[in-house]
Protein backbone atom coordinates (compact mmCIF):
# COMPACT_ATOMS: atom_id res chain seq x y z
CA UNK A 1 0.00 0.00 0.00
CA UNK A 2 1.70 3.29 -1.20
CA UNK A 3 1.17 6.58 0.68
CA UNK A 4 0.72 9.48 -1.48
CA UNK A 5 1.59 13.11 -0.20
CA UNK A 6 0.24 16.51 -1.03
CA UNK A 7 0.87 19.85 -0.41
CA UNK A 8 -2.19 21.77 1.23
CA UNK A 9 -1.06 24.60 2.55
CA UNK A 10 1.96 26.82 3.19
CA UNK A 11 3.02 29.73 5.44
CA UNK A 12 5.68 32.43 5.83
CA UNK A 13 7.12 32.60 9.49
CA UNK A 14 9.21 35.21 10.19
CA UNK A 15 11.21 35.68 13.94
CA UNK A 16 12.98 39.08 14.78
CA UNK A 17 14.80 40.07 17.65
CA UNK A 18 12.64 42.18 19.53
CA UNK A 19 14.89 42.96 22.14
CA UNK A 20 17.02 41.71 25.47
CA UNK A 21 15.70 40.36 28.28
CA UNK A 22 16.54 41.25 31.97
CA UNK A 23 19.37 38.27 32.29
CA UNK A 24 20.95 40.01 28.70
CA UNK A 25 19.49 37.20 26.76
CA UNK A 26 18.05 38.12 23.16
CA UNK A 27 14.17 38.09 22.61
CA UNK A 28 12.29 37.36 19.65
CA UNK A 29 9.03 37.64 17.97
CA UNK A 30 7.50 35.40 14.92
CA UNK A 31 4.81 36.95 13.20
CA UNK A 32 2.96 34.08 10.97
CA UNK A 33 1.30 34.45 6.99
CA UNK A 34 -0.61 32.10 5.27
CA UNK A 35 -2.37 31.77 2.47
CA UNK A 36 1.00 31.63 0.26
CA UNK A 37 0.49 30.06 -2.99
CA UNK A 38 1.49 25.87 -2.82
CA UNK A 39 3.74 26.01 -5.63
CA UNK A 40 5.97 29.19 -4.82
CA UNK A 41 9.14 28.83 -4.94
CA UNK A 42 11.42 29.61 -1.89
CA UNK A 43 13.30 32.21 -3.59
CA UNK A 44 9.94 34.24 -4.13
CA UNK A 45 8.87 33.46 -0.70
CA UNK A 46 12.25 34.15 0.78
CA UNK A 47 12.25 37.71 -0.91
CA UNK A 48 8.74 38.70 0.29
CA UNK A 49 10.26 37.84 3.55
CA UNK A 50 12.89 39.63 3.37
CA UNK A 51 11.03 43.16 1.53
CA UNK A 52 8.43 42.60 4.56
CA UNK A 53 11.67 42.91 6.83
CA UNK A 54 12.98 45.58 5.76
CA UNK A 55 9.98 47.74 6.13
CA UNK A 56 9.66 46.73 10.15
CA UNK A 57 11.51 48.32 13.38
CA UNK A 58 13.11 45.08 14.96
CA UNK A 59 16.17 43.53 12.77
CA UNK A 60 15.19 40.35 11.36
CA UNK A 61 16.43 37.04 12.48
CA UNK A 62 15.18 34.22 10.63
CA UNK A 63 12.94 33.29 7.62
CA UNK A 64 10.99 30.06 6.94
CA UNK A 65 8.59 28.40 4.79
CA UNK A 66 5.86 25.59 6.54
CA UNK A 67 4.50 23.22 4.60
CA UNK A 68 1.13 21.44 5.18
CA UNK A 69 0.64 17.90 3.16
CA UNK A 70 -2.21 15.58 3.09
CA UNK A 71 -1.53 11.57 3.22
CA UNK A 72 -3.75 9.24 1.30
CA UNK A 73 -3.25 5.71 0.96
CA UNK A 74 -3.23 4.11 -3.18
Amino acid sequence: MAVVSTKVASSLKLTVQTGIDAKGKDKFATKTMGNIKVDALDADIFAIGKAISDIKTFPLSGIERQDQYSLVTQ
